[in-house]
């Protein structure tokens, strides 16, 4: 195994993704991109999150050059429609009330260059099915405030895990990072 020093960066806002990637037990560094977030005509979600997840991955890699780069965007999908993150109570509400008693699935695009600049995508997708929500579920879960800035005005590792009926796939894809992907990459480029 290769044992001399590499550097990680982490380009990301997420906190969540910190957390995960904190969890393989591996040094790295946070950058944190300024991409636009919009979805693109006729782009689908797997697109969408392939795509902004190339963007600030590459965003990291002007910047440190000769660096190894992990980058993710998580769209939440449901009923043909991207849930978007928000800071606004009455839209996540909306939001909450639209994956009440529904299957949605959740998309992670994620991108991984290595210190030459070669990169790899991947998509992982899960799907999450919310109980019935009463209006009651859903203003407790407004006041804790952890529906702000995640994808689908919800975080699975907090209170809202108690809405989740059911869940295929990965659970850290959900919270932002598909974790077994993210060791398969590490593993391979001599981190682990």
């Amino acid at each position: 195994m290769n044992k001399e020093k590499k550097d990680l960066i982490l380009s990301s806002s997420s906190k969540n993704r910190e957390y995960i990637l904190a969890k393989i037990g591996i040094p790295f560094t946070v950058y944190k991109p300024s991409v636009s977030e919009v979805k693109l005509e006729k782009e689908t979600p797997i697109q969408m999150s392939k795509r902004l997840s190339f963007e600030k991955g590459s965003e990291a890699k002007k910047k440190f050059k000769r660096k190894f780069i992990i980058s993710a965007d998580t769209i939440v999908y449901s009923r043909r429609k991207i849930i978007n993150k928000t800071k606004d109570k009455t839209q996540a509400k909306l939001n909450l009330q639209a994956l009440s008693g529904r299957r949605h699935r959740v998309y992670t695009g994620l991108t991984f260059f290595t210190d030459s600049g070669v990169y790899y995508q991947y998509v992982c997708k899960s799907i999450v099915k919310f109980k019935l929500l009463d209006d009651r579920d859903i203003e407790k879960y407004l006041r804790t405030n952890e529906w702000k800035d995640c994808a689908g005005s919800y975080s699975i590792q907090g209170f809202a895990e108690s809405f989740v009926e059911m869940l295929s796939g990965s659970y850290s894809n959900v919270v932002g990072l598909p974790m077994h992907k993210v060791y398969s990459l590490l593993k391979t480029n001599n981190f682990i």
